[in-house]
C-alpha cells in the first residue's frame, strides 16, 4: 500500500494533477456524458435491447480500472483494462447489429454461440469489423493507422515482461515510468475515441444532445474522431 500512494504521489508529481488523472476526468466523464443524452433520447424499453447501451457500465468500470493501475504504475493492467474496454464495445456493437430486435438476453445467447463457432471474430479482427460497420461514416487513413498503433501498443505492454526493455535500465513491475505512463494516456486517448465512435453510431437520436455536450467541453485534441462524427451529423 505504501508503494502504491508513492508512485501515486509519483505520478502526481511529474505528470501534473491534470495528466494523472486524465482517464478520469475526460474518458470516463465524456462516456457518462454521452451516456446521460442517450437515456434522455431513447425510451426505457428501446435501450433495454442494446448490448453496447448495458456494457457502458463494464466499459465504465474498465477505465476506472486503468486509471487506477495508471496511478498505481501497474501498466499492464492499464493497457489490459484499455483493451478490454475496446473490445466489449466492439463486440457489442456487432451483436446489437446482427440481432437489432433481439432482447438483450437473447442477444447474450446468441453472442456466446457465435463465439463458439468461432463466428464472431476476436482481437484486431473483432476491432476492424466493427468500425467497418460504421453506418454512413468511413474512418480515414489515418485515424484508421491510429486506431491500428493503438491496439498494438496495448498488446504488446499487457505483460510486464514486455515493458522490461523501456528505459535505459529496464522496467521494474510497479515502478513508476514516464514513457509507460504516457503511452497509456496515449493508448486511453484512441480507445476512448473509438468507444464514443461506437455509441454515436449506434444512438443517432442523441446527436443533437451528444454534440451541445462536447461542444461545451475542449476534449476534441483527445477525441477527434468523436468530434468529426458528431459535427458531420449535426451540420
Amino acid at each position: 500500500m505504501v508503494e502504491i500512494e508513492a508512485n501515486k504521489a509519483t505520478t502526481i508529481q511529474v505528470l501534473g494533477e491534470g495528466k494523472a488523472y486524465h482517464i478520469t476526468s475526460v474518458h470516463v466523464s465524456a462516456l457518462l456524458g454521452l451516456r446521460e443524452a442517450v437515456k434522455a433520447s431513447y425510451a426505457p424499453e428501446e435501450l433495454a435491447k442494446s448490448l453496447l447501451f448495458a456494457q457502458t457500465a463494464s466499459i465504465l468500470v474498465e477505465l476506472s480500472w486503468a486509471q487506477l493501475a495508471l496511478l498505481s504504475a501497474n501498466y499492464p493492467a492499464a493497457f489490459r483494462c484499455l483493451r478490454s474496454a475496446l473490445e466489449l464495445a466492439c463486440r457489442a456493437r456487432l451483436v446489437d447489429l446482427a440481432y437489432p430486435s433481439e432482447a438483450l438476453g437473447r442477444k447474450l445467447v446468441k453472442a456466446a454461440l457465435l463465439e463458439k463457432r468461432r463466428k464472431l471474430p476476436k482481437g484486431w479482427k473483432l476491432v476492424k469489423k466493427a468500425f467497418e460497420a460504421l453506418q454512413g461514416f468511413e474512418l480515414e487513413r489515418d485515424e484508421r493507422l491510429r486506431l491500428r498503433r493503438a491496439w498494438k501498443a496495448m498488446n504488446r505492454y499487457v505483460h510486464p515482461s514486455s515493458t522490461a526493455g523501456e528505459g535505459q535500465e529496464g522496467w521494474r513491475p510497479y515502478s513508476f515510468s514516464e514513457h509507460l505512463a504516457l503511452a497509456a494516456l496515449g493508448a486511453s486517448d484512441v480507445v476512448s475515441d473509438a468507444i464514443l465512435l461506437l455509441i454515436l453510431d449506434a444512438f443517432p437520436r442523441a446527436h443533437e444532445r451528444a454534440s451541445a455536450f462536447l461542444s461545451a467541453r475542449e476534449w476534441e485534441d483527445y477525441l477527434p474522431m468523436a468530434y468529426r462524427y458528431i459535427r458531420a451529423r449535426t451540420r
